[in-house]
């Protein structure tokens, strides 16, 4: 692969992150109602922009643990891709 292609994959990254970004920003500043969720015996108040921030970062942070685990399944050095 050239570095213009890579330069090229490494902006487009970026880009899609920024737009993911912003528009779960948006969501979560138009979300600021309280929300009752109840999960088995408990019953949790909490603003539904928490909950929306802490669900965005554990969808984050998932997908990079899988992303790293499929590579390191397929043997690629994470330093190389």
């Amino acid at each position: 692969m050239s570095p213009e292609s890579s330069g090229k994959k490494f902006n487009l990254r970026i880009a899609m992150g920024i737009i993911v970004l912003v528009l779960a920003v948006i969501v979560i500043a138009q979300n600021t109602e309280s929300a009752t969720f109840n999960f088995l015996s408990w019953d949790i108040s909490m603003p539904l922009w928490l909950v929306l921030t802490i669900m965005f970062v554990l969808g984050m942070l998932l997908g990079g643990a899988v992303r790293g685990g499929i590579r390191k399944l397929r043997g690629v050095d994470a330093k190389k891709a």
